[in-house]
Protein backbone atom coordinates (compact mmCIF):
# COMPACT_ATOMS: atom_id res chain seq x y z
CA UNK A 1 0.00 0.00 0.00
CA UNK A 2 1.24 3.54 -0.88
CA UNK A 3 1.01 6.59 1.39
CA UNK A 4 1.73 9.60 -0.69
CA UNK A 5 4.00 7.50 -3.10
CA UNK A 6 6.02 6.04 -0.32
CA UNK A 7 5.54 2.10 -0.19
CA UNK A 8 4.89 0.37 3.30
CA UNK A 9 5.02 -3.20 3.16
CA UNK A 10 2.75 -5.17 4.59
CA UNK A 11 5.50 -7.87 6.46
CA UNK A 12 7.43 -5.05 8.60
CA UNK A 13 7.59 -3.66 12.11
CA UNK A 14 8.28 0.15 12.23
CA UNK A 15 8.91 3.24 14.68
CA UNK A 16 8.31 6.98 14.65
CA UNK A 17 12.17 7.63 14.07
CA UNK A 18 11.47 6.06 10.33
CA UNK A 19 12.68 2.27 11.13
CA UNK A 20 11.71 -0.47 9.60
CA UNK A 21 12.24 -3.98 10.99
CA UNK A 22 11.99 -7.78 9.83
CA UNK A 23 12.45 -10.17 12.44
CA UNK A 24 11.85 -13.93 11.97
CA UNK A 25 13.73 -16.75 14.79
CA UNK A 26 15.00 -13.99 17.27
CA UNK A 27 17.02 -12.06 14.76
CA UNK A 28 15.90 -8.99 12.67
CA UNK A 29 16.76 -7.21 9.98
CA UNK A 30 17.02 -3.20 10.06
CA UNK A 31 16.79 -0.71 7.51
CA UNK A 32 15.63 3.06 6.86
CA UNK A 33 12.25 3.47 5.47
CA UNK A 34 11.34 4.66 2.19
CA UNK A 35 9.40 7.89 4.19
CA UNK A 36 12.59 7.80 6.54
CA UNK A 37 15.32 7.68 2.82
CA UNK A 38 12.84 10.63 1.37
CA UNK A 39 13.16 12.98 4.21
CA UNK A 40 16.37 12.65 4.79
CA UNK A 41 17.34 13.11 1.06
CA UNK A 42 19.96 11.68 -0.53
CA UNK A 43 22.13 9.45 1.84
CA UNK A 44 25.68 10.16 1.50
CA UNK A 45 27.57 8.46 4.54
CA UNK A 46 26.40 5.64 6.60
CA UNK A 47 28.56 4.76 10.09
CA UNK A 48 27.01 1.60 10.96
CA UNK A 49 28.39 -0.53 14.18
CA UNK A 50 30.71 -3.15 13.90
CA UNK A 51 29.53 -7.24 14.05
CA UNK A 52 29.96 -7.86 17.83
CA UNK A 53 28.71 -5.16 18.95
CA UNK A 54 25.68 -4.43 21.02
CA UNK A 55 23.47 -1.45 21.39
CA UNK A 56 19.87 -0.74 23.36
CA UNK A 57 16.56 0.28 21.50
CA UNK A 58 17.56 3.98 20.74
CA UNK A 59 20.57 4.49 21.64
CA UNK A 60 23.28 6.17 19.61
CA UNK A 61 24.39 3.52 17.32
CA UNK A 62 26.23 5.46 14.33
CA UNK A 63 25.36 8.24 11.77
CA UNK A 64 23.34 8.91 8.72
CA UNK A 65 24.11 11.84 6.39
CA UNK A 66 22.73 13.53 3.46
CA UNK A 67 23.39 16.70 1.72
CA UNK A 68 20.67 18.62 4.13
CA UNK A 69 20.66 16.57 7.39
CA UNK A 70 23.11 14.83 9.59
CA UNK A 71 21.35 12.38 11.85
CA UNK A 72 21.73 9.57 14.39
CA UNK A 73 21.42 5.78 13.97
CA UNK A 74 18.95 4.78 16.42
CA UNK A 75 17.52 1.58 16.37
CA UNK A 76 14.41 0.66 17.19
CA UNK A 77 15.27 -2.82 18.98
CA UNK A 78 18.12 -4.19 21.65
CA UNK A 79 20.05 -6.25 20.00
CA UNK A 80 24.10 -7.10 19.06
CA UNK A 81 25.03 -6.82 15.52
CA UNK A 82 25.60 -10.08 13.43
CA UNK A 83 26.10 -8.17 10.37
CA UNK A 84 26.35 -4.77 8.91
CA UNK A 85 25.55 -4.53 4.60
CA UNK A 86 29.09 -3.01 3.84
CA UNK A 87 28.29 -2.61 0.66
CA UNK A 88 26.73 0.23 1.91
CA UNK A 89 29.77 1.84 3.25
CA UNK A 90 30.92 2.47 -0.41
CA UNK A 91 28.03 3.06 -1.97
CA UNK A 92 25.22 4.58 0.67
CA UNK A 93 22.95 5.27 -1.82
CA UNK A 94 21.84 1.86 -1.89
CA UNK A 95 19.31 3.07 1.02
CA UNK A 96 17.69 5.67 -1.19
CA UNK A 97 17.55 3.38 -4.26
CA UNK A 98 16.36 0.02 -2.11
CA UNK A 99 15.33 1.00 1.42
CA UNK A 100 13.52 -2.21 1.45
CA UNK A 101 15.68 -4.82 -0.51
CA UNK A 102 19.69 -4.10 -0.62
CA UNK A 103 19.42 -0.63 1.53
CA UNK A 104 18.75 -2.91 4.65
CA UNK A 105 21.35 -1.56 7.14
CA UNK A 106 21.75 -4.28 10.04
CA UNK A 107 20.66 -7.59 10.68
CA UNK A 108 20.76 -8.20 14.42
CA UNK A 109 20.20 -10.87 17.09
CA UNK A 110 17.47 -9.28 18.93
CA UNK A 111 17.63 -9.14 22.69
CA UNK A 112 14.38 -9.03 24.06
CA UNK A 113 11.53 -10.10 21.43
CA UNK A 114 9.31 -8.80 23.16
CA UNK A 115 10.50 -4.99 21.90
CA UNK A 116 8.82 -5.96 18.47
CA UNK A 117 5.35 -5.89 20.32
CA UNK A 118 5.83 -1.86 20.99
CA UNK A 119 6.61 -1.02 17.07
CA UNK A 120 3.82 0.21 14.49
CA UNK A 121 2.15 -2.36 12.53
CA UNK A 122 2.26 -1.28 8.60
CA UNK A 123 -1.35 0.66 9.09
CA UNK A 124 0.02 2.51 12.09
CA UNK A 125 2.55 3.74 10.71
CA UNK A 126 0.67 4.88 7.49
CA UNK A 127 -1.71 6.85 9.47
CA UNK A 128 1.53 8.11 11.11
CA UNK A 129 3.19 9.11 8.02
CA UNK A 130 0.54 10.62 6.99
CA UNK A 131 -0.11 13.17 10.00
CA UNK A 132 3.92 13.76 9.31
CA UNK A 133 3.31 15.01 5.55
CA UNK A 134 -0.11 16.90 7.17
CA UNK A 135 2.21 18.49 9.48
CA UNK A 136 5.10 19.70 6.83
CA UNK A 137 2.12 20.95 4.13
CA UNK A 138 0.31 23.48 7.31
CA UNK A 139 3.97 24.80 7.85
CA UNK A 140 4.48 25.19 4.46
CA UNK A 141 1.44 26.73 4.24
CA UNK A 142 2.43 28.82 7.49
CA UNK A 143 5.55 30.51 5.36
Amino acid sequence: MQVDKRFVPEDLRYDRNDYWVKATAGEAVIGLTAYGQDVTGDILYLELPPAGSSFRRGEDSGSIESGKWVGRLLPPVTGMVLERNSALETDPSGVNQDPYGAGWLLRVRLADPSELDGLLNPAAYREWIAGQIRREREEEAAL
